[in-house]
């Protein structure tokens, strides 16, 4: 990543299911007219893959999946307490299984996000769910669902400033090195990207929408009892 991706914005709602999504340098930021279930833009998308980065490519693979998703944590206020537990607690539906799926594999510095989530759970008086299960992820599948995961972190960010203050925000949080931790994450999965096919990439991205569908299940069982 070279120094004036550095400036790269936050692109997204400060609302819901946030995850930290660059664009490509020089891009205005406009809603992007590819999608997955158009087989000439895909093959119009797959060409141009073979020279952008994989972090840019899975970004705009998806980009629909990621608004849909937005889109359904939307019901959420996260300025009022009960809908805060219930955003957590459709978090905690949703993150532990993909945590167990990709531990020990894809990129090698990543840490699990849940213990921080059933922590703020427990001090809100809440308990944990019945977890959703995730498939398994082997190799390129393990990075598209850490690519979901890892943006979160960033995404964050704009979220734990709606939170009241006293509330427990370890989850939401970002660590102090968010930033670097991202870029690591973003050069490592370009690297390993380089070093396959473009089926690898297909795979990394599948599994990457597949996670925000895991999320957009979640948040749509408990948006139904929210008041």
């Amino acid at each position: 990543m070279s120094k004036k991706d550095d400036t790269m914005r936050l692109d997204l709602p400060a609302i819901g299911y946030a995850v930290y999504r660059p664009r490509p340098l020089g891009s205005k930021g406009g809603p992007f007219a590819m999608r997955r279930d158009r087989p000439a833009k895909r093959e119009a998308a797959d060409i141009t893959s073979e020279r952008q980065p994989a972090r840019f490519v899975l970004r705009e693979r998806t980009m629909a999946q990621h608004d849909a998703t937005e889109a359904a944590f939307a019901p959420f206020d996260l300025s009022r307490e009960e809908h805060y537990r219930a955003f957590l607690a459709a978090h905690a539906m949703a993150l532990p299984g993909l945590e167990l799926a990709v531990t020990g594999r894809g990129w090698p510095q990543w840490t699990p996000r849940f213990p921080q989530l059933a922590d703020d759970l427990a001090a809100l008086g809440a308990f944990l769910p019945m977890p959703i299960i995730a498939s398994d992820a082997r190799g390129a599948a393990a990075w598209g669902v850490q690519y979901v995961i890892e943006g979160s972190r960033l995404g964050g960010q704009l979220l734990v400033r709606q939170v009241p203050d006293g509330l427990p925000t370890r989850y939401l949080s970002p660590p102090v090195d968010h930033g670097a931790r991202w870029r690591a994450f973003c050069d490592a999965l370009d690297g390993e990207a380089a070093q396959h096919g473009p089926d690898w990439l297909d795979e990394a991205s599948d599994s990457a929408i597949e996670t925000f569908q895991h999320f957009r299940r979640a948040a749509q069982a408990l948006s139904e009892d929210l008041s």
